[in-house]
């Protein structure tokens, strides 16, 4: 009987130098922790490196801290091998007709992988999953897939603070779990930024040097540390938020809030609520800002504040108030495009103000999930360069405005705000305001073609 053979070829990303080092000086470990900063290249690596496994009939276990992070990988890991796939199932797994096969699993299941056995199994995001639960699922789950194949293991993350109960942390300090790491700082990525068609070399290589000396003095120190150099950062006792950087300098040298802008573009507010469930930190928190753009550059100014406990029934009256305060704002301001409407968060509580406001016809918008699904902590480090910057500033009325809440009579913006420490475990912090102040920096400097 004759045997009909077909070659089929797929066509993988090139390696930059650096992922090449990564690559060789990894191939004899069974444990690898990559600890790489941001934009290095983590994802196109390890989805490469799970690809050439499937497409060789491996079988490859691909975990990552939540659903939402699979959707990426899924995708581009389907694109890769499209010539060889045979059989899919929509952010589960992909078949090969070389007999491979890549699992998807959530680490929010702390069986994720049980009952399975991996050649490659990679961990993507590993600092950012359930801190000692991470470490259990490895030990009691994710690690014996390993054991048919005598399979290796491929950790990505960048860091995330200094905690011996962090999965990933651990792994790059203790060698008892029989990790060795390779570390991949941004700049090692030799192609960032990216050069232009007609370019010259010697011109990209004075933009590159330039745009990296930029980069850090833009950046907070701890935060380029952190996102940039992918080191290990204690942030305990460090304020998060200065508040000078939240001031404008007066004649006499001496740090004052702001004035309300005589001219802006746009005013905006940004809700965040939740229903009452008996929770000590359970508040309504809403923040007003200014968009002001002064040619090139833009700002925000932090107008006015407030934040209550209100039962969930009280929400449909208070909610009108929020238009009234941003019509408000919008005359005293000047706004070009006048009021663009309120920003909540689309969940809880929260669904149910946008459908209120739909149906009255009132401008509200639900704030996009790239934003939502992030950590308190990394919505606070994607804004704290234009905070650094002096981008972001406190108008008077922000800055000296009191109110009681809770029993506590203070200006809880300022308090929440400067008062912010990352990775703190204090799972009681008032952070409502917090919320609101990130997500319009975010809103409005990380997005500001919307405004």
């Amino acid at each position: 009987m004759d045997t009909i053979s077909e070659t089929v070829t797929i066509k993988l990303p090139t390696f930059h130098p650096e992922q090449v080092r990564a690559f060789r000086t990894t191939a004899s470990w069974d444990y690898v922790a990559l600890r790489a900063g941001r934009r290095w290249g983590k994802n196109v690596y390890g989805e490469t490196t799970a690809s050439d496994h499937i497409a060789r009939g491996m079988t490859v276990g691909w975990f990552a801290p939540e659903y939402k992070r699979l959707s990426e990988t899924y995708e581009n890991i389907a694109q890769m091998i499209e010539p060889v796939k045979t059989r899919s199932k929509q952010g589960e797994v992909i078949r090969t007709m070389t007999d491979g096969r890549v699992d998807f699993w959530s680490l929010e299941d702390e069986n994720a992988g049980r009952g399975r056995k991996y050649h490659l199994i990679v961990i993507d995001e590993a600092a950012f999953g359930k801190k000692k639960i991470l470490r259990e699922t490895w030990e009691r789950s994710i690690k014996p897939t390993l054991v048919d194949y005598a399979g290796r293991a491929l950790v990505m993350s960048n860091t995330n603070g200094i905690d011996p109960d962090d999965f990933f942390y651990s792994i790059c300090h203790d060698p008892l779990l029989g990790f060795r790491q390779f570390h991949a700082p941004t700049r090692s990525n030799p192609f960032l930024p990216l050069r232009k068609p007609t370019e010259p070399f010697e011109l990209w290589v004075a933009r590159r040097r330039a745009y990296f000396d930029r980069l850090r003095a833009d950046t907070p120190p701890l935060v380029y540390e952190q996102e940039y150099k992918a080191e290990f950062v204690d942030w305990s006792g460090a304020s998060f938020f200065a508040l000078d950087t939240l001031l404008v300098r007066a004649g006499d040298g001496s740090m004052q809030p702001a004035d309300l802008p005589a001219k802006c573009d746009a005013v905006f507010a940004v809700i965040d609520t939740a229903t009452k469930t008996g929770k000590d930190n359970d508040g309504t928190g809403v923040t007003y800002f200014a968009f002001v753009r002064h040619g090139l550059t833009y700002n925000v100014i932090v107008l006015d504040w407030d934040l209550q406990q209100i039962e969930g029934a009280l929400l449909e009256t208070w909610l009108p108030t929020i238009f009234q305060n941003l019509e408000h704002y919008a005359k005293a301001c000047r706004a070009r495009s006048g009021s663009v409407g309120a920003f909540i968060e689309d969940k809880a509580s929260g669904m149910v103000l946008l459908q209120q406001a739909a149906r009255r016809g009132w401008p509200a918008t639900p704030i996009d999930s790239k934003l939502t699904s992030l950590g308190k902590d990394e919505r606070a480090i994607s804004v704290s360069g234009y905070v650094y910057r002096g981008l972001v500033k406190l108008s008077r009325k922000a800055f000296d405005k009191v109110v009681t809440y809770k029993g506590t009579t203070r200006n809880h913006l300022r308090g929440q705000v400067v008062g912010f420490r990352i990775g703190s475990k204090n799972e009681q912090r008032e952070d409502d305001l917090t919320d609101c102040f990130c997500y319009g920096v975010a809103l409005a400097l990380g997005n500001n073609e919307g405004f």
